[in-house]
């Protein structure tokens, strides 16, 4: 990645990285916000859509301190949503690069034919990612469902991957019967691709399954060039 900021010291690149939207504060997910990570995926209506096991605070601290590697290392990952009114933890969402592996090589079908697919990026740490094209994704407490805050977190993500970091390409993939996540993706103007198979819980089941069906969204830089209005998201102090 060739960009200014790819070339800035990480821990100006991670402060440079905290986002405005209308409602929430988007702060990069690391060590010091463990703690706020456990909250959101400690959630009941969180868990039922990843392994439906509730993470110890020790659990919790480690994926941070992951996000807060990649952060470093790749630029870019999560970051945690804090409600800009009360400060309240909302949810976690954003981007991150796909690891470079069997299970993430899936998606290579719904990406154009070009170089740029299978380029890796410069730093093998904290593990082996794509350079140019990234993963989308959110989850929100309970408490903030229905009121439009995933399509917020969204929106800043897709303005961050194409102004900021001059993706590709962002994909986002959820469990097929996840109809609210889906109507995310269509609301911020990703593409339904087709579907891919990875381990998850399949509908109706509490059970880990590694053939479990994950709905695909797609959004090429050339369509979001085009696409009209662009939406964008502020960044700074409000």
């Amino acid at each position: 990645m060739g960009s200014l900021y790819a070339r800035r010291p990480a821990m100006l690149r991670r402060m440079t990285a905290t986002r405005l939207t209308p409602r929430l504060r988007l702060e990069p997910a690391g060590p010091d916000t463990a703690h706020d990570l456990w909250l959101v995926h400690s959630d009941d209506e969180v868990l039922r859509w990843y392994d439906n096991k509730k993470p110890t605070p020790a659990q919790a601290a480690r994926s941070a301190r992951l996000m807060g590697d990649a952060w470093r290392q790749h630029g870019v990952h999560k970051w945690i949503a804090y409600d800009r009114t009360s400060g309240v933890v909302a949810g976690r969402g954003g981007l991150s690069r796909p690891p470079v592996d069997d299970d993430w090589g899936q998606l290579h079908r719904f990406l154009p034919a070009e170089p740029w697919v299978r380029a890796r990026h410069a730093s093998p740490e904290p593990f082996v990612a794509h350079a140019h094209w990234y993963e989308i994704g959110w989850a929100l407490r309970r408490e903030f469902w229905g009121r439009g805050y995933a399509a917020e977190i969204g929106r800043a993500g897709l303005a961050y991957a194409f102004d900021v970091l001059q993706a590709h390409a962002v994909v986002s993939c959820t469990l097929r019967h996840n109809a609210r996540s889906r109507a995310v993706m269509r609301r911020i103007g990703m593409r339904y691709a087709g579907e891919i198979r990875s381990r998850g819980l399949a509908e109706g089941s509490d059970e880990e399954r590694d053939d479990v069906p994950y709905a695909v969204c797609v959004l090429l830089r050339r369509d979001w060039l085009g696409s009209v209005p662009r939406v964008r998201s502020g960044r700074g102090g409000p």
